[in-house]
């Protein structure tokens, strides 16, 4: 893989086995082809400290789904599940690909996998209440929202953009903590766009501190910026 930009960590602590990559499967994002796929445990899983994993973002795609397609919260969620069935076959489509000791250490997650009662949910509880009772913070993450949205946010009214903010809210624990799965924290998020530059700016804002000081940490993350 072509690695443009690190966050926390660098080339011989990767090389080192220092980390547990893991990949989060954006399901509308097209970048993420058997190729991409293959080409990621190709490279992580010799260099993993135990595992890697693949996580696919599924139920989160269901909050686009409704304020996109102005699907009602049933026909989104189908919608998202369908989505990511067929990101399943690319998986699988890229593991039939590779030797059997790449594929005998990887975990396929759903995104339902990764919420866990010690430090995601503590952790998305303390986010939530921050979004709901912290202006601040609120605005900093719909700005990022608003950033992503690009030309098409003049299509959009402040309740849409609020509830697709909270795609981003649900992803903050993993954002910031990485996860733990069986045992293994898996910390290293490998993404084909500027993840780590996210948690930089949200990590420099002023209200930061103190929320962090509420949070639970696994230990130390990383992630790094991948393409083909």
């Amino acid at each position: 893989m072509r690695i443009e930009r690190f966050f926390n960590t660098s080339t011989p602590e990767i090389d080192g086995r220092k980390w547990n990559p893991y990949l989060g499967i954006s399901i509308q994002n097209k970048a993420f082809t058997p190729e991409y796929i293959a080409e990621f445990l190709r490279w992580a899983a010799p260099r993993s400290a135990q595992r890697t994993a693949i996580v696919v973002v599924d139920v989160l795609q269901r909050i686009n789904n409704q304020i996109f397609d102005r699907s009602s919260p049933m026909a989104a969620l189908a919608k998202a599940f369908r989505k990511a069935d067929e990101i399943h076959d690319r998986i699988r489509t890229a593991l039939d690909s590779l030797p059997e000791e790449i594929q005998n250490g990887v975990e396929i997650l759903d995104w339902c996998d990764i919420i866990e009662e010690t430090w995601f949910i503590p952790n998305y509880r303390i986010f939530k209440q921050e979004f709901e009772e912290n202006a601040p913070f609120r605005n900093f993450l719909t700005g990022l929202t608003r950033g992503n949205l690009g030309s098409i946010i003049g299509r959009l009214q402040e309740p849409d953009i609020e509830q697709l903010t909270r795609y981003i809210l649900m992803e903050l624990p993993e954002l910031v903590t990485g996860f733990m799965h069986s045992g293994v924290h898996y910390n290293l998020n490998v993404y084909p766009g500027p993840i780590g530059s996210i948690y930089d700016e949200f990590s420099g804002q002023p209200f930061w501190p103190e929320i962090r000081d509420r949070l639970r940490f696994i230990g130390p993350i990383s992630s790094v910026e991948a393409y083909l």
